[in-house]
């Protein structure tokens, strides 16, 4: 017990290291390049609030790598003071080292499985929007970042185009196409803003009303703020827009329901919901691959070879996650099988590499 409490912490302590230091020089690169835009009012806030976002963003995306990394130098450690070669000595082998290792692993793991789901999910877009409402073309980048959401009515005769989702149920920047014979548009509704009325009315605010008529003419009609009724199933405007990315579990479960009953792809949603899994326990399996190629025999070098081994494993991880990823998203992988396949590729590898030190 001694022995695994001993490595854990050395583990534990090796990742809280190396996760600070990215972390830390990808703030102050971020600080260096946008330290102008902080000045004024509520500037200190406003950074402050900024550089927590990308710090929470950062620690989430590089979390596994910082693992993969500890576990290498926890191994090339006890390698370099001889304590591995008594452990052999003693007839311990590579599993001693591996188990405590693992165990911090599966606990950075659950970890940041919970931090993204708390904090980490929609950070980065949350920092560039305080970015971007500090400086120049905050239009041009709502219209970039935003990911729209459209669906047609289950009559056929209105199409709907929801840009932006708010608080409670409402939606920003909303088109409302009503097509009439001969998919002919008939009436078009734009609005700064919809939001759930009485009695299932919908009301539209900012809303411009325009009419075709069939001689060609338009009739242009603006109101502050009106009530419309649209026939359509009440899931239908639970379909909730914006990036899976930035979504936590539970709300890309519920969109996975509401998508598949109303018809709408859903891969994407199913893919983020494994991945928001599958990424952070990816810190496992590489961490068991770096520890069989850092215990292997006849290795030579010591920090320099963990840091090329482990930047190499990450290589191969994020390429084999690509590929995975875009075979899900054509639909000839499943977006399940897809998310933890690569961890399931470099758990085969690892086991296999290990067994060979024993």
């Amino acid at each position: 017990m001694t022995l695994f409490l001993h490595l854990a912490r050395r583990a534990f302590l090796t990742f809280l290291g190396a996760l600070l230091a990215v972390v830390v020089l990808f703030v102050a690169v971020e600080f260096a390049e946008g330290a102008s835009l902080f000045q004024g009012d509520g500037a200190l806030r406003d950074a402050l609030r900024v550089y927590l976002y990308r710090a929470a963003a950062v620690a989430g995306q590089t979390a596994p790598a910082a693992m993969l990394l500890a576990a290498s130098l926890t191994a090339t450690g006890i390698r370099r003071t001889r304590e591995y070669d008594a452990m052999r000595a003693l007839g311990l082998g590579p599993w001693r080292v591996a188990a405590p290792v693992l165990g911090v692993a599966f606990l950075v793991a659950g970890g940041m499985v919970v931090f993204d789901d708390l904090y980490a999910a929609g950070a980065a877009a949350r920092a560039d929007e305080i970015k971007a409402s500090r400086g120049k073309g905050v239009a041009a980048w709502s219209r970039w970042q935003e990911r729209k959401t459209w669906f047609r009515g289950r009559d056929g005769k209105r199409i709907y185009e929801l840009r932006a989702a708010g608080p409670g149920g409402s939606f920003e920047r909303v088109t409302v196409l009503e097509l009439g014979p001969g998919f002919r548009l008939a009436r078009r509704l734009d609005a700064a803003r919809m939001l759930p009325g009485p009695e299932g009315d919908w009301i539209l605010e900012d809303v411009e009303e325009r009419r075709f008529l069939p001689d060609g003419e338009m009739l242009l009609d603006r109101a502050v703020r009106r009530a419309y009724r649209f026939d359509e199933d009440p899931m239908a405007f639970a379909v909730r827009p914006g990036w899976p990315a930035q979504m936590r579990r539970q709300v890309l479960a519920e969109q996975v329901a509401v998508r598949s009953r109303l018809g709408l792809p859903t891969s994407e949603y199913q893919l983020e919901w494994h991945r928001k899994l599958a990424y952070p326990f990816a810190a496992v399996p590489a961490s068991l691959l770096a520890l069989a190629l850092a215990l292997r025999r006849g290795r030579k070098g010591f920090v320099t070879a963990s840091l090329i081994e482990a930047v190499g494993v990450s290589l191969v991880f994020y390429g084999m996650q690509g590929l995975a990823w875009s075979l899900a998203r054509s639909g000839q992988l499943p977006p399940g099988a897809a998310a933890w396949l690569p961890d399931a590729v470099f758990a085969v590898a690892g086991l296999s590499a290990l067994r060979r030190w024993r």
